[in-house]
C-alpha cells in the first residue's frame, strides 16, 4: 500500500502512480525506476497499466551497468534522512534531462531533493509541486558537464 499523510486523507497506489505518470508526463515506452518503501506497489502498478520497461531499483552501480532511466519515482514518504540516503544511493539512475517524482511527508521537505541533486551533480531545469494526491514533487534534472581533463 502506498500511504499518504494528512488528516483522513487516503489516496491509493493507483492514484499515486498516476498522477506521477501525469506529472512527469511519461509514456509506457520510457525507462521507469521506482524506489522507496512502497516501490514494489508502484511498479506492479506501472506494470498492470501498460509500462514495459520498469524496474524497482535499490541503488545505482556504474554508468555502463544501469541504464538511464527517464523517469525515477520514489514512493512512499521518508523522514527528511531516509529520502538524502534514498537519493543518494539512486539519483544517479536519471539520465540527463529526465524527470524526479518524489512523494513528500510534506512541501518542505523538497529542500533533501534539491540538496541530494546538487551532491550528485545534478540541477533542476524546472519543479513543480502537486498536493492533490498527498504531496509530490517533480524535478527535471541536468546533469553537470563532466570536467575535461588537459592532456599532459
Amino acid at each position: 500500500m502506498i500511504h499518504a499523510l494528512g488528516p483522513k486523507l487516503f489516496v491509493s497506489p493507483e492514484q499515486i502512480v498516476r498522477k506521477s505518470v501525469y506529472l512527469a508526463n511519461a509514456d509506457r515506452g520510457q525507462r521507469v525506476s521506482v524506489v522507496g518503501p512502497d516501490s514494489l506497489a508502484a511498479m506492479i502498478s506501472l506494470c498492470r497499466d501498460g509500462f514495459d520497461h520498469v524496474e524497482c531499483a535499490r541503488q545505482s552501480t556504474c554508468t555502463c551497468a544501469d541504464e538511464a532511466s527517464d523517469v525515477l519515482l520514489v514512493a512512499g514518504p521518508l523522514s527528511p534522512d531516509e529520502l538524502a540516503d534514498l537519493l543518494r544511493r539512486t539519483c544517479r539512475l536519471l539520465r540527463d534531462g529526465g524527470v524526479l517524482v518524489v512523494q513528500l511527508r510534506r512541501p518542505a521537505d523538497d529542500a533533501v531533493v534539491r540538496s541530494a541533486l546538487a551532491v550528485a551533480g545534478m540541477s533542476t531545469t524546472s519543479t513543480l509541486v502537486d498536493l492533490s494526491a498527498g504531496c509530490l514533487v517533480t524535478h527535471t534534472v541536468s546533469r553537470a558537464a563532466p570536467a575535461l581533463r588537459k592532456a599532459s
